[in-house]
């Protein structure tokens, strides 16, 4: 087959310069010395897509998806390296890029449609669709300046897909918008997919990515660490979340609770480890599925009836999708040196698809103590068959003119009913 994009070496350095304090006397001072820092966002980039190949890129943030996806479209051009790519490309690596605020939509249309390469009849020939497409005709005429972010999406994604592109380069668009217009933008890009369209996409939707690109590029401090299968791609950018949570400081891993952050004295070590209900440990589980988090904590110092809490929170949101404790009195027993303590925190997934982390933490007797924490423990969840979006699979049941409305045989995988909440139990 034909490369659509190539990459051999590439890197991207950016060059920070140290501004210190304003006065003319440090200036002065700093004359003829060194003041600017150097940055890599990108460092030896080696890989290839093929045309009319779908490729994700995934990690988390400041890992250098975005530059990456600057050079494709050629908003920036490398520091080292070659980079090359073949044919029209359309980015979309920004809600309004390339849109001017003082001018109206329709103006917009014109002039973002000639940035993308096409001229003026074609953008006359495509503006119907366009303007259909968005759903916007009301503020067509409107100065950019006043649409919200979903309209600056729906228009510039507009665009991009009626340029006839011949590679797509997409960055977070999908998660912004309501539901239907997410699921129509996929459905337009299943389209541009069949006619050949070469898309690169970065997105922390690992579930829509698992569902649009068979294939994955994993980034982590700007080094590529694996390209291959999407879903092997996923279970390996949990694994280097997991080391790279690691790495970061004690103190920035504290549970936060109402808002308020636990007192951490330490004192304990606390490890965890994810394991399906055959007891192998996993890192994907399927909604409906159990899972359970096996728990050992260590002590330097004595302590009594500790209290055991747990957080599950999605990848890239601040707000957790659950937590739980047990509460103080309900465990009796006494641990220190040479007596751990083990517990096992049963959970039925309810989660729908995507990134999550688990934490754990022992507080003392009281609850008011952190003695240790778990680094954030990463997994992936897929929600093949269920017929739901959002955070949590609420099991619907319709009913409509007096009848239930079921899904229709072989439409979707049908999953097993919830179980009972989640159990904590402590082992001495």
């Amino acid at each position: 087959m034909t490369a659509a994009i190539e990459l051999a070496g590439v890197g991207k350095r950016y060059v920070q310069t140290d501004q210190g304090d304003a006065t003319l006397l440090s200036r002065v001072r700093r004359l003829g010395r060194r003041n600017h820092s150097e940055m890599w966002a990108l460092r030896d980039l080696d890989f290839r897509v093929e045309q009319g190949e779908t490729v994700g890129v995934i990690g988390r943030n400041g890992s250098g998806k975005t530059t990456l996806l600057r050079l494709l479209s050629g908003v920036s051009a490398p520091s080292t390296g070659r980079l090359r790519v073949v044919g029209k490309v359309a980015p979309l690596i920004g809600i309004g890029v390339g849109f001017n605020p003082e001018l109206t939509g329709r103006e917009n249309v014109f002039v973002n449609g000639r940035l993308l390469g096409m001229t003026d009849a074609e953008v006359r020939r495509n503006f119907d669709a366009i303007l259909d497409f968005s759903e916007i005709e009301k503020f067509i005429d409107t100065p950019v300046k006043y649409y919200s972010s979903g309209m600056f999406l729906r228009l510039a994604f507009a665009v991009a897909v009626h340029t006839q592109p011949e590679v797509l380069v997409l960055d977070e668009v999908l998660a912004v918008g309501d539901l239907a217009f997410q699921l129509k933008c996929m459905d337009r890009m299943r389209e541009i997919q069949r006619a050949g369209t070469t898309i690169v996409i970065v997105t922390h939707n690992l579930h829509t990515l698992d569902r649009t690109a068979p294939r994955a590029v994993l980034l982590s401090k700007g080094r590529m660490v694996y390209d291959g299968p999407t879903e092997q791609a996923i279970g390996r950018m949990h694994e280097v979340m997991q080391q790279e949570t690691r790495e970061r400081t004690r103190a920035d891993l504290l549970l936060q609770e109402g808002g308020d952050a636990q007192t951490y004295v330490g004192g304990a070590e606390v490890l965890q480890d994810l394991v399906d209900a055959a007891g192998t440990r996993q890192r994907t589980f399927a909604t409906g599925e159990e899972l359970t988090v096996r728990i050992r904590a260590t002590f330097e110092e004595e302590v009594r009836d500790p209290i055991l809490g747990i957080m599950v929170a999605p990848v890239g949101l601040g707000a957790p999708a659950y937590t739980t404790h047990t509460f103080p009195g309900a465990y009796a027993g006494v641990h220190g040196p040479g007596r751990p303590l083990d517990a096992e925190v049963t959970l039925q997934v309810r989660l729908l698809g995507g990134g999550y982390t688990i934490t754990s933490a022992v507080y003392d007797r009281d609850g008011e103590v952190m003695v240790g924490t778990t680094p954030a423990e990463s997994f992936y969840v897929t929600s093949v068959g269920v017929h739901g979006a959002g955070l949590v699979d609420m099991a619907a049941k319709v009913e409509m003119g007096g009848k239930v409305v079921e899904t229709p045989e072989g439409e979707l995988e049908r999953l097993g009913a919830p179980a009972p909440s989640p159990v904590v139990g402590l082992r001495r």
